[in-house]
């Protein structure tokens, strides 16, 4: 049997087929058989652009809940935006799908710790893509700016890091990684010059007096927070405010977080480490999804990518292990219909189960950063080895 499940796990040619089957699984099933209602807020965003509408207000006849993204965000898919609605719907789970497959497959890491990230995360990226949503892209923007960063391109690792901004703001996280590479002069003008392009993006589409009162009215939003945000958000905040007090606010528990989060970069002499870095990058991709007031569940697919990162570096303890299943049959397999619906609806949903494993697992990363680095451990290259890794890649502008 342990041979069987090793030869499955090592065909790619399976793995391969499988990626694309779910992608097609879920276009088919959006396209032909179900409506979608993120997709239509998506799609409409661009007329109402270009109309000089507001992005902002409610319209009913053709989608319910309210558009939350940037100004710049139609047109940065336009592309798609522009095809017919069901051709564009088509190819939206293919689109991200392949982004976030792209992403892992250019990490300078070797084909074993590739498998593990892509079997690993394939339940929860299934979960972000039948959500016809944008977080998979998510997932994949501090993995290409890490990348970047690593090779000394920092106008592009800029480039994805305001990207990401502009298609889900706490994503801006991943800015902290120019605190532990050199160039950082180089990186704020880099970060300044994309900030201005994007905003300036929809001037393509709108008039710069619509663009500014569009921008009014994004700000107005992302400042609207309700009851029921902090009620079904799965992220540390429901944890605190239930186990807690719900009387502590998001920006006490944001703060905290960040000043842990900020906590690590006393350590200067050990930035030059590999361990350092891939920990730091794993910090990142959960820290944005568990502090996340409104997070929710397909907003997974970021943290659990982190949680693959940060099991590749790991010293592999016993607590390590107990994480990394608990994570997986919580976290990842929680919320499916192969969790008992009993469990689903008594214990998990109540109780935050599906945060509560990336919670543990960022805080031991917290802890193993403050720690000396291991000196032995099968995942772990020397920085001479990860840059001739990193030299390989066809990163953009590279």
């Amino acid at each position: 049997m342990l041979v069987i499940l090793l030869k499955i796990f090592n065909n790619k040619k399976l793995l391969t087929s499988l990626f694309i089957i779910l992608a097609a699984f879920v276009a088919v099933k959006y396209t032909f058989f179900k409506s979608v209602n993120n997709y239509s807020i998506f799609f409409y965003s661009l007329p109402h652009l270009s109309g000089g509408q507001s992005l902002y207000a409610e319209y009913p006849e053709v989608y319910f809940d309210y558009y939350l993204y940037a100004p710049t965000f139609p047109v940065i898919f336009a592309p798609i935006f522009v095809l017919p609605y069901k051709v564009g719907l088509f190819i939206w789970p293919f689109l991200f799908t392949g982004l976030w497959v792209l992403a892992v497959y250019k990490m300078p890491w070797n084909e074993k710790q590739k498998l593990f990230a892509y079997w690993f995360g394939i339940q929860e990226l299934l979960t972000a893509i039948d959500n016809i949503q944008t977080n998979p892209l998510i997932a994949t923007i501090p993995l290409f700016a890490f990348a970047c960063m690593e090779k000394g391109k920092v106008f592009w690792a800029a480039f994805f890091i305001i990207l990401g901004f502009y298609v889900k703001i706490y994503s801006i996280v991943t800015g902290a990684l120019f605190i532990i590479y050199p160039q950082k002069g180089k990186f704020i003008a880099s970060t300044v010059f994309w900030f201005l392009v994007f905003a300036l993006l929809p001037l393509l589409l709108t008039t710069p007096d619509k663009l500014i009162w569009q921008y009014q009215l994004w700000v107005e939003r992302l400042m609207a927070k309700s009851d029921h945000d902090q009620m079904t958000n799965v992220s540390i905040h429901r944890i605190v405010n239930q186990a807690i007090s719900p009387n502590i606010s998001s920006n006490a528990i944001i703060g905290s977080g960040v000043l842990l989060f900020c906590s690590v970069f006393i350590h200067i002499k050990r930035y030059k480490e590999t361990y350092f870095r891939m920990l730091l990058l794993a910090s990142i991709l959960i820290f944005q999804v568990i502090f996340n007031p409104v997070s929710e569940s397909a907003t997974y697919i970021t943290a659990v990518t982190g949680v693959a990162v940060w099991w590749m570096y790991s010293p592999k303890t016993l607590l390590d292990k107990i994480l990394i299943v608990f994570c997986y049959l919580f976290t990842v397999m929680g919320p499916t219909d192969l969790m008992p619906r009993v469990i689903r609806k008594e214990y998990i949903e109540p109780y935050v189960l599906k945060s509560l494993p990336c919670v543990l697992i960022w805080f031991r990363i917290l802890y193993l950063m403050h720690s000396p680095a291991p000196t032995t451990g099968p995942e772990l290259e020397s920085d001479a080895e990860l840059s001739n890794r990193f030299r390989d890649l066809p990163i953009v502008g590279a």
